[in-house]
């Protein structure tokens, strides 16, 4: 609501390009009540419908002024934060955690002598300098592997990080993980994640529906199951089929109906918007829908963008 040269009150068409435009028109608002009985005396003269209207508008104004700022959603960095630091390593963690994104999201692979690491691929060879399945590696071996300097070379020396080192800095500093399960046991995973007291802040995911099923079965008290939605028509299916806790669906899938089916089902809704392009539109849009988290591959630029109180400075 604004006010025109001769007092007149006219609107201005809302836009949620952000909290600034929102925080400009309460403080203009505010500035119009300070002058609000001159308004009303000069109107007066013509009528009181136009007092009553204005009393509306002004009340209209406060109320607008007085409700919650956009709710943000919750970020997952995939792989970590991958784009400034090698994926699925502790540098990356060290990003998201310097950063402050809520979770990061790994893959978990398991040994040959049954120990659990980060690993997206189910060889070493992209990452590291090792070549060959995982699962044909002792952990001795993999713990002397480089799996940084392929990412650059100030990140020469970073190791292939056991999952059991990354639990514990998470713990230590407030991060959330999303552990991809690529391979082995549910119950050794399980086991790991309650000792080291992360249950609570983890969340599982499965690339197949099958294993999702089979971790819903062994762990039915775990309230923290994803599961990957197609689209509105899946919906239903993937609940009765899976029973998961969040839904997994594209950005470029969700629209405001779906969102709001999902949160009427007891769904919290990830938005998967990977890659690098159009990162900015994916940003905005999963905070316009209002989504639960927002998976992406270049956290730190949301973080910039829409928390810059928590940007960390060089």
């Amino acid at each position: 609501m604004g006010r025109g040269e001769e007092g007149r009150l006219f609107f201005y068409k809302m836009v949620s390009d952000g909290k600034q435009e929102r925080r400009d028109l309460c403080i203009f608002v505010t500035t119009i009540m300070k002058r609000g009985k001159d308004i009303i005396k000069v109107k007066n003269k013509f009528s009181k419908i136009f007092s009553i209207a204005v009393y509306t508008s002004f009340a209209l104004s406060v109320g607008a002024c007085k409700s919650d700022p956009v709710r943000l959603p919750e970020l997952s960095g995939h792989r970590g934060a991958d784009c400034i630091a090698p994926e699925n390593t502790l540098a990356s963690a060290d990003s998201c955690i310097k950063y402050k994104i809520d979770f990061m999201e790994c893959d978990v692979c398991i040994s040959k002598d049954s120990v659990f690491y980060l690993l997206h691929d189910s060889t070493l060879d992209r990452t590291t300098n090792g070549t060959g399945p995982i699962s044909g590696w002792l952990s001795a071996d993999i713990d002397t592997l480089d799996a940084g300097s392929w990412f650059g070379e100030e990140f020469r020396g970073q190791r292939v990080p056991r999952l059991e080192v990354l639990l514990r800095k998470a713990k230590q500093n407030g991060l959330k993980l999303t552990l991809d399960y690529r391979s082995g046991d549910f119950g050794q995973l399980l086991g790991l994640v309650r000792r080291e007291g992360m249950l609570e802040n983890c969340t599982f995911t499965f690339w197949s529906d099958k294993q999702a099923k089979a971790f819903r079965e062994a762990a039915p008290e775990v309230r923290t199951l994803q599961a990957y939605v197609g689209g509105g028509a899946e919906l239903d299916k993937v609940i009765a089929e899976i029973n998961p806790d969040i839904a997994v669906i594209r950005i470029d899938s969700l629209d405001k109906h779906l969102v709001e089916r999902c949160h009427k089902k007891g769904l919290r809704v990830l938005a998967l918007a990977l890659g690098t392009d159009n990162v900015e539109e994916s940003d905005r849009k999963a905070i316009e829908l209002g989504v639960d988290v927002l998976a992406t591959d270049r956290p730190e630029l949301f973080v910039k963008k829409y928390r810059p109180e928590h940007t960390w400075k060089e």
